[in-house]
């Protein structure tokens, strides 16, 4: 077994594009890490530099190097070792040199190397076992933040700066291996691939979705697939009133299926319990911590946690959105099969321009509408954060731009789809990547001005977020002129691309 071989796995288990990705935002991260550590002039510089790397490890091991789990099982079914072996070297030598490079090299600069060491092995380890456990513990990821800072105080669990973090620390990486270690081996010797439902592992369905395949993945899926991922309990409950000539938004609504499908009430219900569960798990849990807590600090540092937390889950579910409406769109507008001219063939839809505003209500309303109550929610939870402590117009503003950039680009993607004007994936790489490094780092800053030791920084680095997006929106708005402009020059919106 060469070496260059066992470097080579990961580059060889996944294709271009996810490659050119991964590449990217860890070096855009370890950029990020150096920044950090150079606008940082308090004695705990290392740890915003040791997080912001971490970021990168936890996507590198979440969404790539985990894509090795793959060829293993193809390795083991068809009888090759040496394969197999290449590939749990090729893991090992990555963790250790995501691990053992930045130690050395923050500790060369003075941080604390042990505490370095420790943060980038839980991220290693925690990005693994974000996609090796049940798709249903992603959706607790939202709500870490919050239990962490609240638990913190309930408990008296030690900040990153306290010795006693150590042992905690230590424990939680002992744990987080071992879950890897024990689900690695479940999965690789399975004699099933289990990529349906809740309880199935995330990095399974890399292979059916494209993270392993083509850049968007749109080829592999497909409605039904959808369906089957979920337990009986979330089926749809459609609801098919009024849809008829009466109502063509309606009637397009149930055309196009998937996430725009007319629902009844306990149908939105189901389909909103993923998200709903958690929450409402929630309240309870922070009732619990605050009426067993009577310190006022620790209520208010567990009020701003909490509000931090749904501050997160709200940005995230943000995101999903714009990727359920975009790849819905996109994936009927992309397949040359009948359901584009079935949709032309539908009768009562009217001339040309009824057809295209139906459409555009059809994929914009439900989307906008849903992303306003995000806005809300996230809004209602900086005010919970801003009543403890104070925050800036900047920082106030960095929080909304985020959702608002998410809904901007969900329009602008849906409008290139229809109007056929879609980007070259080289293209949607120099738009979409600054994207969301903006995206986490408008996340990122704002929080970096709380505490008794805010980021110095801030105040250089706010303006500056602010200057990009008003660049990032001015591209979002060509994109979308370019793209409603091709869609009044079609002859027809129900036209394949």
């Amino acid at each position: 077994m060469r070496l260059s071989d066992v470097l080579l796995v990961p580059w060889r288990s996944t294709r271009r594009p996810l490659r050119w990705l991964s590449l990217f935002i860890v070096t855009a991260c370890s950029l990020g890490a150096v920044a950090a550590g150079h606008f940082t002039s308090n004695s705990d510089w290392w740890l915003a530099s040791t997080m912001v790397y971490c970021f990168g490890a936890v996507y590198a091991w979440a969404f790539w190097l985990s894509t090795t789990l793959l060829v293993a099982i193809d390795a083991r079914k068809l009888r090759l070792p040496g394969m197999q072996g290449a590939v749990h070297a090729s893991i090992l030598l990555y963790a250790a040199l995501m691990i053992v490079v930045p130690t050395l090299l923050l500790g060369a600069l003075g941080a604390d190397a042990l505490r370095v060491a420790l943060l980038t092995a839980l991220a290693v380890t925690g990005g693994l076992a974000f996609v090796l456990l049940p798709r249903w513990c992603a959706t607790l990821v939202g709500f870490l933040p919050a239990l962490a800072t609240s638990m913190r105080h309930l408990f008296q669990l030690p900040s990153f700066s306290d010795p006693r973090w150590l042992a905690w620390g230590a424990l939680a990486l002992v744990v987080l291996s071992i879950v890897d270690m024990l689900r690695w081996r479940q999965l690789l010797r399975s004699d099933t691939d289990n990529e349906l439902g809740l309880g199935s592992a995330m990095v399974m369905q890399f292979r059916r979705q494209g993270i392993t395949g083509n850049w968007s993945g749109l080829q592999q899926l497909d409605s039904g697939l959808l369906i089957r991922q979920r337990p009986d309990w979330m089926q749809p409950r459609a609801d098919l009133r009024r849809a008829g000539p009466q109502s063509t938004v309606r009637a397009l609504r149930v055309a196009l299926g998937g996430w725009y499908m007319p629902k009844t009430a306990v149908g939105h219900l189901r389909a909103a319990a993923p998200v709903l569960v958690p929450m409402l798990l929630m309240i309870p849990v922070m009732a619990v911590m605050f009426a067993g807590d009577h310190q006022a600090h620790a209520s208010r540092s567990g009020l701003i946690g909490f509000g931090a937390g749904l501050l997160w889950g709200v940005l995230f579910g943000s995101l999903m959105l714009t990727a359920m409406a975009t790849v819905q769109i996109r994936q009927r507008w992309q397949r040359n099969n009948a359901e584009l001219p079935l949709l032309a063939l539908l009768p009562g839809l009217g001339d040309m321009q009824h057809v295209r505003r139906s459409l555009l209500r059809a994929a914009l309303t439900m989307p906008l509408v849903t992303q306003l109550l995000l806005l809300l929610a996230m809004l209602a939870a900086a005010l919970v954060a801003a009543h403890f402590v104070h925050l800036g117009g900047y920082t106030l503003l960095l929080i909304a731009l985020p959702q608002l950039a998410a809904t901007g680009t969900m329009v602008t993607q849906v409008l290139c789809t229809l109007g056929g004007r879609k980007l070259p994936t080289w293209g949607e790489w120099m738009i979409y990547a600054p994207f969301f490094v903006l995206f986490f780092f408008s996340i990122f800053v704002p929080v970096t001005t709380l505490g008794s030791h805010p980021w110095q920084g801030a105040g250089v680095a706010q303006p500056a977020l602010l200057a990009a997006w008003m660049a990032m929106a001015i591209v979002l708005a060509w994109l979308a002129r370019r793209g409603w402009r091709g869609l009044l020059a079609r002859p027809h919106p129900f036209m394949p691309n």
